[in-house]
């Protein structure tokens, strides 16, 4: 199953260190390019109004740097997607065929690439940007993050079921051993001689 999720170990994790990390095209550094405001990709979702403050406050310079991060968070995504997908798929072997539980990974997924074209709309036509691209890739932003609290919990909720399962499955396997004629263990006690 681990070699299976060598996207995780391989691709995600390098990606995930750059985009989290302090180097151009970080998180870190559009925050700091646009006077320590966040990018919209993390908010929980954002109005008019924040994206009227957020690229004032960035001006020409942070949006360039803005940009910068968008390009890293495309391979961030398709990463995250990839690792989910993997992990997520392996762990429903076991139950047969439910891979409608995989739709919150590639929702999410989707998602979040129609959020960043929204954004680069905003980055690279910004202040001629309709406000209704802004209203609806506001709106895009929540949704993505509900699916993405949903993809990420997945694997997770499968991986202690996965355990409950296999501790049930023991210790069953140890109550049957014990009722097995001749299975009992327990050494039978002598008394010392007096």
């Amino acid at each position: 199953m681990l070699h299976g999720l060598g996207v995780g170990r391989e691709v995600f994790l390098p990606l995930a260190i750059l985009m989290f990390g302090q180097a151009a095209g970080s998180l870190a550094a559009a925050r700091r390019a646009c006077q320590g405001l966040s990018a919209f990709d993390v908010r929980d979702g954002w109005t008019i109004q924040d994206a009227r403050t957020v690229l004032a406050a960035c001006g020409p310079t942070g949006r360039t740097a803005y940009v910068h991060q968008q390009i890293l968070d495309l391979d961030h995504r398709a990463a995250l997607a990839g690792l989910l997908l993997g992990a997520t798929a392996l762990l429903l072997r076991r139950y047969g065929t439910r891979w409608t539980v995989l739709l919150p990974a590639v929702a999410m997924t989707v998602l979040d690439y129609v959020e960043n074209t929204g954004i680069w709309a905003l980055l690279l036509d910004w202040p001629d940007t309709h406000p209704i691209v802004i209203t609806v890739v506001g709106a895009v932003t929540a949704v993505k993050w509900i699916l993405g609290f949903v993809a990420i919990s997945t694997p997770l909720l499968l991986v202690l079921i996965t355990l409950a399962s296999t501790i049930r499955r023991r210790a069953r396997r140890t109550r049957s051993m014990n009722q097995m004629p001749g299975a009992d263990r327990t050494e039978p006690t002598t008394s010392a001689p007096s």
